[in-house]
């Protein structure tokens, strides 16, 4: 099955977010959307780089997309066809959020695919609900299912 990865480097312990997250994410169908998450690193920007370079050095820098307040903005539409293409054309996607402190100069450069997921500033455990929510209506989207009209 065609596979979705969140890397979050933080940690979601909501009880009602975490509820509302299953809630999308049980009902999808087509891809599987997996949750990468580890323990906040705080201000230490340099463990958390380490971090991310670690883990996103088994994927092909083509799969990984960073989310960042000056990345590429995209409606629900452009979102749903951005992931159908990706999942179609590299079977993985790899989707991260930074911490507190944001990603290193050396990441975004290595990691040249950035999105942005609003205009406006969400805190991080809202940001990942946000996103979820995004994927379960890209995914109403492309089998034409009602949730999104």
């Amino acid at each position: 099955m065609k596979k979705i990865i969140i890397l979050c480097p933080f940690e979601n312990k909501d009880k009602a977010l975490l509820e509302l997250e299953h809630h999308y994410l049980k009902q999808l169908k087509v891809f599987q959307v997996e949750i990468k998450e580890c323990k906040s690193f705080g201000q230490n920007q340099t463990k958390e780089s380490q971090y991310l370079e670690k883990t996103l050095k088994e994927y092909n820098p083509n799969m990984v997309h960073l989310f960042r307040e000056k990345g590429k903005s995209l409606d629900s539409y452009k979102f749903s066809e951005f992931i159908e293409k990706n999942i179609q054309s590299i079977n993985n996607l790899v989707l991260v959020f930074s911490g507190a402190v944001g990603f290193t100069q050396e990441l975004l450069k290595t990691y040249p695919n950035h999105l942005s997921l609003s205009d406006l500033t969400l805190p991080h455990k809202l940001s990942r609900l946000v996103l979820i929510e995004q994927i379960y209506r890209s995914h109403s989207i492309i089998t034409k299912h009602p949730y999104h009209n």
